[in-house]
């Protein structure tokens, strides 16, 4: 897949007919079909039907990446869920957000709610104490 995958990135914004694709790679149209399917379902193409030499055919294109400089780039802070409850809850497979008569709910949790008032003291004792460490020499 890797290899057809790369062969579509080549074409570029210009894009390669599925059939040319099934001939390069000698695969028969339902393989192809099937191949270029799961590109397209992992969201790494997009396939737009066209008329190719007199037959309907797909052409495919990669999609755009979107490319950020490392200079905007932020750094991962994982000390903001480190200790989180819901990790390592016994409760974790039966909650959710999403049925709101539901027992187990991150809107009803007071495991959470003591993990974030607790979190949340620990965060202003941390910046109470950051400016008395920079005044010293």
């Amino acid at each position: 897949m890797d290899k057809v995958f790369d062969a579509i990135t080549v074409s570029g914004e210009e894009g390669v007919f599925q059939t040319e694709l099934c001939k390069l790679f000698s695969l028969d149209s339902r393989d192809g079909s099937r191949l270029v399917g799961n590109l397209e379902k992992q969201s790494l193409i997009t396939r737009e039907k066209a008329l190719y030499r007199g037959r309907w055919t797909y052409k495919l294109v990669v999609k755009k990446t979107i490319s950020i400089d490392a200079e905007d780039q932020k750094p991962i802070d994982v000390s903001m869920v480190e200790g989180a409850p819901c990790l390592c809850c016994s409760y974790q497979h039966l909650c959710s957000n999403e049925d709101e008569s539901n027992q187990y709910s991150p809107a009803k949790c007071q495991i959470i709610e003591e993990w974030i008032v607790t979190s949340f003291d620990k965060f202003i004792l941390t910046q109470e104490e950051q400016p008395s460490e920079q005044n010293l020499p």
